[in-house]
């Protein structure tokens, strides 16, 4: 006999043994702890929704949602209703008051990773209105696949259904060639992505030094080393040079970036790379992307993880709304939180300046001449 569900309420800490016990029976593998339970119930980037049936009050259903910081992204990372509830409309209640939350919140974009053999939650989505948009091979500790789907929760604008090709820093500092390559990649499909070309960009691209440790990669070095690789470039940049001295303290420093700046400057009107300096609109980045170029953008990573450092991203698309960026630093057990993260537009300009200056940067590739 199926338990009749009543109200769906925020879950407590009191409720984690039931949740635990719910997720055993649900779950053979990648089944949540009982400290994560705890963690999620009390995270402020997280939202932890439960159902409990009518008296005796058990809880059979569970749906968790994580939110990303700085993005209008969230992300349905587990939901779990037990045998005897299913089929009672548990899992859609659940999912229609998470989408609630996550308006509430501002994130109007919903993912979800679900396993290709799982045919009646496939279905489900679909029904709620989700999408395709993506797979991951090997995904689950059973070793199947995951198929991800994705939800705008606020119009009917198509997604971006096109797959824009995504690498993986394998270095704390090559964030700038990680997004050329995927850039490269997406203009030309025979481009080999990996940790050779990686380090080949940055040797390039670097600027020596970079804040603190190893270099970052500059604007005109990253048009330079596409051009190394048979592309065209375009870069604009909102200050004159030099743009990095104050990332550093020590004038030996402050003098050896200058010196790499100059020399950059000076490779591209060797190369007749445009370099046009002064504030950029966001209708750059839409015309490029218009005309099947690729973009690459400096941004500062605080409103993601409160650092300010540097950072380079790719952009992989836009709409009315929002621009999608890919993320080459990426959690490794999250890796679908970083890809075609969607930015609103309003806030786009204040994501991508830096540092005290408000430096802004982007760099146009394309395959074809300026």
């Amino acid at each position: 006999m199926k338990s009749a569900p009543v109200g769906v309420r925020q879950a407590t800490l009191a409720d984690v043994p039931a949740l635990v016990l719910l997720e055993q029976q649900c779950f053979s593998t990648d089944r949540l702890t009982a400290r994560r339970f705890k963690h999620y119930v009390t995270s402020q980037q997280a939202v932890l929704l439960v159902v409990t049936s009518a008296p005796p009050s058990m809880l059979v259903g569970y749906a968790l949602l994580l939110l990303r910081r700085g993005t209008q992204l969230t992300r349905l990372y587990s939901i779990a209703v037990s045998p005897e509830a299913r089929g009672s409309g548990v899992a859609a209640r659940l999912i229609t008051a998470l989408e609630e939350q996550a308006l509430q919140r501002g994130k109007p974009f919903m993912r979800l990773e679900v396993s290709i053999d799982n045919k009646g939650a496939i279905a489900l989505y679909d029904r709620l209105g989700f999408s395709p948009f993506g797979m991951y091979e090997d995904y689950y500790g059973d070793h199947s696949d995951a198929l991800r789907m994705q939800k705008r929760l606020t119009s009917d604008i198509k997604i971006r259904q096109d797959i824009y090709p995504w690498y993986q820093q394998t270095t704390p500092f090559t964030c700038g060639p990680a997004s050329l390559m995927m850039a490269l990649k997406q203009l030309r499909k025979s481009t080999e992505m990996n940790q050779r070309m990686e380090l080949d960009i940055w040797r390039v691209a670097t600027t020596i030094y970079m804040t603190s440790g190893h270099g970052g990669c500059h604007p005109i070095g990253l048009g330079l080393a596409a051009i190394h690789q048979g592309f065209n470039a375009r870069v604009l940049i909102s200050h004159a040079l030099p743009l990095f001295v104050d990332g550093v303290r020590s004038a030996h420093k402050k003098a050896v970036i200058a010196h790499v700046e100059e020399d950059f400057y000076r490779q591209a009107q060797d190369k007749s790379m445009p370099v046009d300096i002064g504030a950029w609109h966001l209708d750059d980045i839409d015309h490029a992307l218009t005309a099947n170029r690729a973009v690459l953008c400096l941004i500062s990573t605080y409103a993601f993880d409160k650092k300010k450092a540097p950072h380079w991203v790719v952009i992989t698309g836009a709409d009315s709304l929002c621009f999608y960026l890919h993320d080459p630093d990426a959690d490794t057990h999250n890796k679908m939180e970083f890809q075609h993260i969607p930015i609103a537009k309003e806030d786009f300009l204040r994501l991508a300046t830096y540092g005290s200056k408000k430096i802004s940067a982007l760099v146009i590739i394309d395959a074809k001449p300026f």
